[in-house]
């Protein structure tokens, strides 16, 4: 368990301020009495220091004050009223005074606050008066007449010198957007304030409280006794209502001159949007039922304003579905996204007030309007994917967060993106320019303390600061960040639908592709039989009555042969490409310096190709596949090599590996007709020959070795120049 040294800091100043513990400074005001009872105990475990005054005890005495000593005759309500865990307020005497009772719970502790109650107008007055406040905030039209509006009512209804509507912005400054005042006084409306005026924890605090008051600036507060328990804790006072502020905020108001002061939250969609600030320059006292009708108000205000800007939103959408209807359409004509977005007459702008945009898809970066280079954005993809942001990310100040956003912060200091895919860098940016601007402070926000002697204090002077402001763009708004989301999700749909129809045409030419096969290998084998017979009966002819035929008769005779020749290699080579699609593959380390050598011999050099010269590397690497399929790869390569090379006059061949990459890439190089640059993408296909009749071949040869490495998971490519020779380059698959 964390120790009371732990929970407070030793020493709080402008320094931490941010991490004060506000709720264990262990006082409340003066104008309150606070009880503190044991639940289980049923005994009095803790006051503020002056309950011993209001009744005339002494400290000691704290474990044997009763309810009946606090109460008198009122005992038994409050009693009944605590056992049953009321929350409601209810009035009592006290030392011949009246109070108004508060009660909450926490734990196995009781809340007791004693408030004087003050002279108030009738309920049907306050209740006439809440009726007319809520009907005039129903008719306000826009936003900002509303808070005109409620500040006026709420300075009607209170009585301060000044009520004010002040609105966060994303990074917790705050601006006056509204404000009601005594005619003395100067005007604040517009002026900003810095983050460190209202830190993290006080912002906390009044989600759970809802509304403050500090009734006297300069009064001394009372002190809770004692001040830590047996476990050696001070006590939570998060929900009190009388509980007194820190001295660092004080100090602050004495700044500025301000006698008292009641705030009230404003939550829209359960978060902080802003406060409504009330200063009066002399103490000044809001009793508990004053303190409700603030905090109904302001409630009613909150779902207003939440009721509104949700419509606003709404509205804003609305009026951009048919803009993303249009832009759907566009991507949908031919499956284009980049061109849909940026290329037609309506485009991705449309959906926002950016002044550019792009779209990252596919390794493929489309802008459209004023944008940063194409280089920058994906750098800035890259920042932003990498820093795990989530699906969205905006900024209106970019170059705060990415030191690269310098270089084109005119043209985009504002940056709204949207992820297409989780765990995909694919997305959609919109770009804002940057918007020079003079920003007033109430007093220097970069001096929010002033060293005085050895110590740090708030800032004195609240008089008008101006600054430029740059490097920043107009914020994002609610609807655009919405629209964007959209719009994203539409893209997705798209890319969905465009997957379907792929893979529904993909598996139509798989299964068309097999019944190809089929029907390619069942007629090549069926021609057999009758291409025999044609080749056998004419190779009779040839040795029985070739000599009693005339030269004409012999020719045909020679090309009847020839031609069924030509026929079977091409069955032979149809076969073998149809198998290599049937055949399973069968994978396992083997031994490639071996395997050339095997494939050498098969091709028999010393019949056909005698004087071409081969050089093998010696010790190729080994590799990994089908040896039966590499075989035939390098059977069709090699014999290529030899076909296209051997009218040189010294024809060469090199087998070798490159071994600086892994796995090794293979290659076979010529000195032959080699092929221009050009058609290095046809000549994989099917029956696609870059030569004429006078070198042989069925010109499937490179189709089969394309089906190999494919078949493999593998790369296949080649390089080559008219006349100068040819490289067929293959790569399989890592072990």
């Amino acid at each position: 368990m964390s120790t009371p040294s732990k929970l407070y800091p030793k020493k709080i100043d402008l320094t931490n301020c941010d991490k004060e513990p506000i709720h264990l400074l262990g006082q409340v005001q003066s104008h309150a009495y606070l009880f503190v009872i044991d639940a289980l105990k049923k005994q009095l475990v803790r006051v503020s220091e002056n309950v011993f005054n209001l009744l005339s005890r002494k400290r000691e005495d704290i474990h044997t004050i009763s309810l009946e000593d606090i109460f008198g005759s009122t005992a038994g309500t409050i009693n009944t009223h605590i056992e049953g865990k009321n929350t409601q307020a209810i009035e009592v005497e006290v030392k011949e005074k009246r109070y108004v009772v508060i009660t909450h719970y926490k734990e196995d502790l009781i809340y007791i606050e004693l408030e004087p109650i003050v002279a108030q107008a009738e309920a049907h007055i306050v209740q006439r008066q809440l009726s007319d406040i809520i009907t005039d905030l129903s008719q306000a039209i826009t936003v900002s007449g509303m808070c005109d509006k409620t500040a006026n009512l709420i300075k009607e209804l209170t009585g301060y010198d000044r009520v004010m509507v002040y609105k966060f912005d994303q990074n917790w400054n705050g601006t006056i957007i509204s404000e009601s005042r005594d005619v003395a006084l100067e005007s604040w409306l517009g002026m900003h304030y810095p983050a460190t005026d209202i830190p993290q924890q006080a912002r906390k605090a009044f989600l759970t409280q809802g509304v403050r008051i500090i009734a006297d600036v300069k009064s001394k507060t009372a002190a809770v006794y004692p001040e830590l328990n047996e476990q050696g804790f001070p006590l939570d006072l998060t929900n009190c209502e009388s509980r007194a502020s820190s001295p660092i905020h004080i100090e602050y108001l004495e700044n500025m001159k301000v006698g008292a002061t009641l705030t009230a939250a404003i939550i829209s969609n359960g978060n902080l949007w802003g406060l409504i600030a009330c200063h009066h320059y002399s103490p000044k006292f809001i009793n508990y039922y004053q303190r409700q009708t603030i905090k109904f108000l302001t409630q009613v205000f909150s779902t207003q304003l939440t009721l509104r800007s949700s419509n606003e939103v709404l509205t804003r959408i609305n009026a951009t579905v048919a803009t993303r209807t249009k832009l759907v359409e566009q991507m949908s004509d031919g499956w284009d996204v980049h061109s849909g977005l940026t290329e037609k007459t309506t485009s991705m702008l449309s959906i926002t007030e950016a002044t550019g945009g792009a779209i990252f898809l596919e390794n493929k970066i489309s802008t459209v309007g004023e944008t940063p280079a194409s280089e920058d954005i994906l750098d800035l993809v890259d920042w932003i994917y990498n820093s795990q942001m989530g699906d969205t990310y905006t900024s209106h100040n970019l170059t705060k967060e990415y030191d690269k956003g310098k270089a084109f912060a005119k043209m985009a200091s504002g940056v709204l993106c949207v992820f297409i895919a989780k765990g995909e860098k694919d997305c959609i940016l919109w770009f804002k320019p940057e918007l020079k601007q003079v920003i007033s402070w109430g007093g220097n926000p970069e001096k929010a303390v002033v060293e005085e002697g050895k110590r740090l204090t708030p800032r004195k002077s609240f008089a008008k600061w101006n600054q430029e402001q740059v490097l920043t763009s107009l914020p994002w708004k609610d609807y655009e960040i919405a629209s964007a989301q959209a719009l994203r999700t539409s893209i997705s749909n798209i890319i969905i639908s465009r997957y379907q129809e792929v893979k529904e045409l993909n598996d139509k030419l798989k299964e068309a592709y097999k019944e190809l096969e089929s029907f390619s290998y069942s007629v090549s084998h069926d021609l057999r039989s009758p291409l025999r017979g044609i080749d056998g009966f004419a190779q009779i002819i040839k040795e029985d009555y070739f000599e009693s035929l005339d030269d004409y008769g012999k020719n045909a005779i020679q090309t009847i042969i020839d031609s069924t020749s030509k026929m079977n290699t091409l069955i032979d080579d149809i076969l073998a490409f149809s198998g290599i699609g049937k055949d399973q593959i069968a994978m396992g380390v083997f031994d490639m310096q071996e395997l050339v050598g095997e494939v050498l011999q098969f091709l028999q050099l010393d019949k056909k190709y005698n004087n071409n010269t081969i050089e093998v590397e010696g010790d190729l690497p080994k590799a990994y596949g089908d040896r039966g399929m590499i075989f035939q790869l390098l059977s069709n390569l090699i014999g290529n090599a030899l076909k296209y090379s051997h009218t040189e006059e010294n024809p060469t061949i090199y087998i070798g590996a490159r071994r600086d990459e892994s796995p090794a890439v293979f290659f076979i190089k010529d000195n032959g007709i080699g092929f221009n640059e050009a058609h290095k993408e046809k000549i994989f296909g099917v029956f696609n020959r870059l030569v004429k009749d006078e070198f042989e071949g069925s010109g499937i040869g490179l189709a089969i070795a394309q089906r190999v490495v494919d078949k493999h998971k593998g790369t296949i490519w080649a390089e080559g120049k008219v006349d100068q020779g040819a490289t067929f380059y293959f790569q399989l698959p890592i072990r």
